[in-house]
């Protein structure tokens, strides 16, 4: 979850109270993000070499439109060029400050393009390019430091007149970057400590499609003028190879990730006839280092200065950028190939409300991979690049699949939270895409399913009865109406309520206190709310096609209640529906009385701030929030839908006919608990906590001979983790719920074995065992018959579970107790909430998996008990073949844990930047990797080539006056599964996110591209967005796991 600057509902009431001990993930966004006072500095760099000959007439237009058409006091942009031969032009060369960074308030942004719009092709044109010294001048300029090559006629200083007239009146504004003829240092642009900085460069060939290029004293310099600022010359490898002694790139590497000015370069390659491939090596290369974008823009093409002009914008969207926030991501399987997804990425989206309302805004959109370059990247129905940088969120100008290419202006009525931005348009008027669904861009309620959704009135919404006996049954799904809704179930007070609330669930607009849209409509249109957040819930991707021909559906739920199933194609039918439309959705009978609170949106959240909160305040409504899962057989397709906070209840429905009958799911069943007591359970699941956990199918020898599918998940969470005082992080007792891990038919629900967690962990720790929300990762053999399961629990115990003969011989142990220093018990202990990643090695299975409390992201002055915990991530060996005591210091370990287990002191400590040897880690039975002091590892880890990869966040404590963000700091770590060395080309093990924030798990696996190659893939493995794709790295003399367990994809 990534960042939306959101204010706190601010109560003047004399009746208020402080609530009890409650925590959640969204407590994140109960506090608002510090609103920049300043505005971003943009200085473009312009190639105005004998390069930029042919291209002149349409760059030289493309930025006087973009300048006359900057939104005003958005900006503060300035421009550098080449330097130019004469009398008045002295040596040194490189670059120079034609016009300073100014704010472009209505009045600058004209005269800055009147200075364009009078540049000469020949008077204005430089004595060659030197682009490595005019990074180091854009540096010296950005720092306040000595000029170089600016000492020009045309440089901005104050006053200057010996320009042309234009030119003359840019000089004659305050903001100079000299301040006199005879400054040889350049004052200061930076207003503020917190500024956003940046580079925008312009590069351009020759008509034959070559580069005059900078000279080798040029380069030269350029290297020793970034060892003196601090920067590395060590090369950054290119390919082609021909400039890659040019510093340009590391001189953006420096500006962005050394200097404190954190300056983010972008690059646009202007090329004719097919361009320099080394030149756009180089500026391919500037963009990755400057944590920026490349665009290529073909010069030969008629739309050459519209292109130009539509790179600048994108650009200039991305900088005024405030991040919004997301949930999770999924992708369909192959349907030949195991392990193999199609090239079709589902992202669940939400907005909270501004002020702490209940009715939060979702959506669902589509987007799929492609290669940038070398690189792999999500890319928008348009083949653009969809992550903006900046923000680690999609990118202002997106457009997402099932999003109309045409404007409209839906969105007119909207007034949309201080601090939104919008794709800056291209020739239209200044509101055109703020009113539109497209681009849909980073606004989460805009276009995609949201925007199909509302474009039809009537749903197809389906319901059961609210207890267990009246939801277990096929002929139990009924419509959602008033004959199977009653009053006093939804809350109504009269006929008249019930209805306006039957047709508010189902998306029309009856909301309170009136007409959402303000068009006059009410009960005749979906109002633009109608698509509730999507905050925990996983979309499933199911293919009914063949991988030549996909028919995917996909299946989520969100917190207006509802779980959905939408065509997920990019573009066909099935069976009359659209892409993008629902077929159908279901409201479980425990959101029913929530509904009336969505409807008049007044009854505030309450969140675990440590502030005062009204006494009206409530937790947030929850519907379907849980994980969806899927089988899919032979002859049957089956999905699994949970509730997370929404409730205590798995539901079961049969979709094997959703091709030919999309609209008409069948209910297979309902298990677990209908309410928070245990008096309407069904069978054997009284101790079910609230439905966390995925729901795995798997098959095993001892069970129909294997022919039978069955499901494999955690108990669940019990409310008492949320406890937080005293030092304690959890007032769990031996009442609490969740503390076991079932097993049920696939087909009926019926529970097949539920293995306690107090059996497992002896007579002596009675009481010890926790909820388990995390998944349970299955290990086949090589039929794919499941053989292991291993699984963790929230007081920091992992069991592994043996499927060997009949139910009756399964078995679960405790092989781990990693929840305290020692296997004594503690006041606050770790947790873990992922399940781990297995793989399977010559002689063992290694265990990874990393501990922290996800439900509690805030400071030590809100979770005193969780920021007391020292988290770590862990890698231990497991060799379940091996009787429980033997081979001491082989398995289970030393005898240091006092019992037949792996405790912390089984493992080598790595509590600094030092990697430990083969020869330390053959001492122990694995490693444990130290989080630095508050940090929490908030994702489950995903291991590929060697490599295995976690995301951490720390909360943050923001002073007055500080840049940081209320969001704290999220660490994406790419470390070696051996001994955690640093995998991701750094020293560091980790690398910082953009945006911040509780970001989602990875996923990775193989995925076809559009062009037809199947890769390797890792969404969440980057820093640059949890959303961003990416080529996995492999490690060279590693061991290679010879089996992908953490690949697993039920197909």
């Amino acid at each position: 979850m990534l960042r939306r600057i959101i204010k706190l509902l601010t109560v003047v009431i004399a009746l208020a109270v402080q609530l009890p001990a409650h925590s959640e993930d969204i407590d994140l966004f109960s506090e608002p993000d510090p609103t920049p006072t300043t505005l971003p500095n943009v200085l473009i760099i312009l190639d105005n070499s004998a390069n930029w000959n042919t291209a002149f007439t349409a760059e030289k237009a493309a930025l006087v439109s973009i300048f006359n058409s900057l939104p005003p006091n958005k900006f503060r942009v300035g421009l550098m060029m080449f330097t130019e031969t004469g009398s008045d032009n002295p040596d040194p060369g490189g670059a120079y400050v034609r016009a300073g960074l100014r704010t472009m308030d209505a009045t600058t942004r004209g005269v800055y393009a009147n200075m364009i719009d009078a540049f000469d092709r020949n008077a204005d044109k430089g004595n060659g390019r030197a682009l490595g010294l005019a990074m180091a001048e854009a540096y010296r300029y950005y720092s306040a430091g000595d000029v170089y090559g600016g000492i020009k006629k045309k440089r901005d200083y104050a006053n200057n007149t010996g320009g042309d007239a234009v030119t003359d009146l840019v000089h004659a504004l305050p903001g100079s970057a000299l301040a006199s003829s005879s400054a040889t240092r350049y004052s200061s642009p930076i207003l503020d400590s917190c500024q956003k900085n940046f580079i925008i460069y312009i590069g351009n060939t020759t008509a034959g499609g070559n580069v005059a290029k900078d000279s080798n004293s040029e380069t030269t310099q350029s290297g020793t003028m970034l060892t003196a600022a601090g920067g590395s010359t060590t090369q950054i490898p290119i390919s082609p190879v021909g400039d890659s002694s040019n510093y340009s790139n590391e001189w953006a590497r420096f500006m962005k990730s050394t200097s404190p000015l954190s300056i983010s370069t972008y690059t646009i390659d202007v090329a004719m006839n097919g361009g320099d491939p080394n030149n756009s090596a180089l500026l391919r290369s500037m963009a990755a280092e400057g944590a920026g974008k490349y665009f290529f823009i073909n010069g030969e093409d008629a739309t050459v200065g519209s292109e130009i002009e539509k790179a600048l914008n994108n650009i200039l969207s991305e900088i005024q950028s405030v991040n919004s926030v997301f949930a999770s991501v999924s992708l369909p399987v192959s349907v030949n190939t195991q392990g193999t997804y199609l090239n079709q990425v589902y992202i669940g989206m939400f907005r909270p409300n501004g002020d702490a309302s209940p009715r939060w805004t979702g959506n669902l959109k589509q987007y799929k991979l492609g290669q940038v370059g070398t690189a792999l990247k999500l890319l928008d129905a348009s083949n653009s690049p969809a992550i903006n940088n900046l923000t680690g969120f999609i990118t202002e100008c997106a457009r997402s699949y099932w999003t109309p290419d045409a404007t409209d202006s839906y969105w007119g009525f909207m007034s949309w939270p201080t601090g939104t931005t919008f794709c800056l348009p291209t020739g239209a008027a200044a509101d055109t895409y703020k009113n539109s669904n497209s681009p849909d861009g980073n606004i989460v309620e805009k276009g995609a399913q949201a925007y199909m959704l509302r474009s039809t009135t009537a749903r197809n919404m389906k319901t059961c009865g609210a207890t267990m006996t009246g939801c277990d049954a096929a002929s139990d799904l009924v419509a959602f109406d008033s004959s199977s809704v009653s009053a006093s179930a939804i809350g109504a007070a009269d006929a008249t309520e019930h209805a306006a609330l039957l047709n508010y669930a189902k998306g029309l607009d009856t909301g309170l206190p009136g007409d959402e849209n303000v068009n006059g409509a009410r009960e005749t249109e979906k109002r633009p709310s109608a698509h509730g957040d999507v905050v925990h819930s996983r979309p499933v991707a199911v293919n009914f096609g063949t991988d030549g021909d996909p028919q995917v559906v996909v299946f989520y739920g969100a917190n207006d209640g509802a779980l959905r199933a939408v065509n997920g194609n990019r573009s066909g039918a099935i069976g009359g529906v659209a892409a993008g439309q629902e077929m159908w959705s279901f409201m479980p009978p425990e959101f029913f009385g929530s509904i009336k609170r969505l409807r008049e949106n007044l009854i505030p959240i309450r969140y675990a701030t440590g502030v005062t909160s009204p006494a009206s305040a409530q937790p947030k409504p929850y519907g379907m929030d849980g994980p969806i899962t899927a089988f899919k057989g032979a002859s049957a397709t089956y999905v699994y839908a949970s509730m997370r906070r929404g409730g205590r209840s798995i539901y079961g429905f049969d979709v094997t006919n959703s091709l030919t009958t999309p609209t008409s799911p069948a209910l297979k069943w309902r298990i677990g608990c209908a309410g928070n007591s245990d008096a309407d359970c069904s069978t054997g699941m009284s101790g079910i906590g609230q439905t966390w956990s995925s729901l795995k199918p798997f098959t095993t020898a001892g069970y129909s001979s294997g022919s039978a599918p069955l499901l494999i998940f955690g108990g669940g969470y019990d409310t008492c983790e949320d406890h937080d005082a005293s030092g304690a992080n959890n007032n769990c007792t031996t009442s609490s719920k969740g503390h076991f891990v079932y097993v049920v038919d696939a087909d009926t629900g019926a529970v097949v074995k539920a293995f306690d967690l107090d059996a497992a962990l002896g007579a002596s720790a009675s009481g010890r065992s926790r909820g388990v929300v995390a998944d349970v990762t299955l290990v086949r053999d090589e039929a794919g018959q499941v053989i292991y399961g291993y699984t963790a629990d929230l007081g920091g115990n992992v069991y592994r579970l043996t499927f060997a003969g009949p139910r009756d011989d399964w078995t679960i142990r405790q092989i781990a107790a990693l929840g305290c220093n020692s296997t004594a018990t503690c006041t606050a202990n770790r947790k873990f909430m992922f399940a781990p990643s297995v793989v399977a090695l010559p002689d063992s299975y290694g265990i990874l998996l990393g501990s922290g409390d996800r439900e509690k992201p805030l400071s030590e002055a809100t979770y005193p008990g969780a920021t007391s915990v020292a988290n770590h991530f862990f890698m231990f060996h497991d060799k379940p073949a091996l009787a429980a005591g033997t081979a001491t210091g082989t398995w289970p370990g030393n005898n240091t844990c006092g019992a037949a287990i792996i405790c912390r002191d089984s493992l080598w400590p790595i509590t600094d930047a030092t990697t430990p040897t083969s020869a330390q880690l053959l001492t122990k039975q694995g490693w444990y990797l130290a989080m630095a002091s508050k940090e929490q590892v908030v994702t489950s880890a995903v291991t590929i080539f060697g490599v295995v990869t976690f995301s951490t966040h720390q909360p943050a404590v923001v002073a007055t006056g500080t840049c940081n963000s209320n969001l704290g700091t999220t660490r994406v770590y790419n470390i070696n599964y051996t001994n955690a060395g640093s995998a991701n080309g750094t020293a560091n093990r980790y690398e910082d996110v953009a945006g911040d924030g509780l970001p989602p798990s990875p996923v990775a696996g193989q995925v076809t591209l559009d062009n037809g190659r199947t890769v390797p893939f890792c969404i969440g493995c980057s820093p640059d967005s949890p959303l961003e794709g990416k080529l996995p790295t492999s490690m060279s003399g590693v061991i290679q796991p010879k089996g992908r367990l953490y690949w697993y994809i039920q197909k």
